[in-house]
């Protein structure tokens, strides 16, 4: 299996990218970790500028897994996208996960979004991949597409309002480090989050089938 991350969004900003010929030396090729070079050059000059405001702000990584055996996933209590959810809603910063078509799959018919099934030599594929290559839990033999999305950093250098243990206002102004922004450093651990979830389901599959 290949594991592939990058960063799509940061803040306003949005990659261009073909995730078909997307490659990690693409993702690598400048600080933050964003294949799409006029988005690179816009998001380092953006986070540089919130930087000296003393502010922060998050964004979107995107992540795409290519030779995915099928069957990998149980129906029920182990989803697939369950345990990738959990391992990744675990990263800090995270406040939201989807996968394949996602919450813009909630504006189509089921007409228009069940993913239509073709033979392709020995190999069962399907036209679309709205399911990002896992369908009732278990993974398919697509390419699986997932999103995580990450909060701007609440420890920020300015002054903010908060209220003291015995319940006094006050107000608060951070002091040491400040991370702007934290997605080009997050985008490896989510590619080892996928890795590990999927490891597991793979050595689960196979004890299984020894066991049988």
């Amino acid at each position: 299996m290949e594991i592939i991350a990058y960063v799509r969004t940061i803040h306003t900003l949005e990659a261009v990218v073909d995730v078909d010929t997307l490659t990690a030396a693409q993702v690598e090729s400048n600080i933050v970790r964003c294949p799409d070079p006029n988005m690179a050059e816009q998001a380092i000059a953006l986070i540089e500028s919130i930087r000296k405001e003393g502010n922060s702000v998050g964004g979107i990584i995107e992540c795409v897994v290519r030779n995915v055996p099928a069957g990998l996933g149980e129906p029920v209590f182990d989803k697939l996208e369950a345990d990738l959810a959990k391992a990744l809603l675990s990263l800090p910063a995270t406040k939201g996960f989807e996968v394949g078509s996602g919450f813009a799959g909630t504006r189509l018919t089921g007409k228009e979004h069940n993913d239509a099934f073709y033979q392709e030599g020995d190999r069962l594929r399907t036209h679309t991949n709205y399911s990002g290559g896992i369908q009732g839990g278990i993974s398919n033999g697509e390419d699986i597409t997932l999103r995580v999305a990450f909060k701007p950093t609440a420890t920020i250098l300015q002054p903010q309002k908060t209220v003291t243990t015995d319940g006094q206002e006050t107000e608060l102004t951070a002091r040491g480090r400040h991370d702007p922004c934290v997605l080009p450093r997050a985008v490896p651990m989510v590619e080892a989050m996928v890795a590990l979830v999927l490891c597991d389901h793979y050595l689960r599959q196979k004890a299984i089938a020894i066991h049988l």
